[in-house]
């Protein structure tokens, strides 16, 4: 048999190459899920997060997503020019803006939440429930030993 004739070794991949394969094709997917929606990533995780903090500045939203503040001033702009957040100035601090969900940015949430699973179902789809309950348990614990920040 010549060398070109034998077979090639299996070899198994290293878990964080699988984490980071299994994480680079869900990205693809959540991303092409969330463009027909005129959606980025990004602006879904600012969405989710003022829905759940409710009105709050954009110090706090940053904070809250674990980004610098400065770098979510396009996103922001990107979203209120969409009409899916408003800023409308604090009456407690008037050299601050409150931002907040539209009743537009909560139907654009729930429509992103939506193709988020989808995207989650494309590339896990071949697990059963409990697996895939059990991956994401271990990766939220895995996510939040590791204290992920910019």
């Amino acid at each position: 048999m010549s060398r070109s004739e034998k077979a090639r070794p299996q070899l198994e991949p290293a878990t964080g190459f699988l984490i980071v394969r299994v994480a680079e094709a869900i990205d693809r997917r959540f991303a092409a899920r969330l463009r027909p929606l005129r959606l980025k990533p990004r602006q879904l995780h600012v969405l989710r997060y003022l829905d759940a903090a409710g009105a709050i500045s954009q110090t706090e939203l940053a904070d809250g997503i674990g980004v610098d503040a400065a770098n979510l001033v396009q996103t922001l702009d990107e979203l209120k020019a969409a009409g899916l957040i408003r800023r409308e100035i604090d009456a407690h601090d008037r050299r601050r803006r409150r931002i907040s969900l539209t009743p537009a940015g909560l139907r654009k949430l729930r429509a992103g939440l939506r193709a988020a699973e989808q995207a989650d179902r494309d590339v896990l789809g071949t697990l059963e429930s409990k697996q895939l309950d059990s991956f994401r348990q271990t990766m939220l614990r895995a996510y939040r030993s590791w204290q992920v920040r910019p």
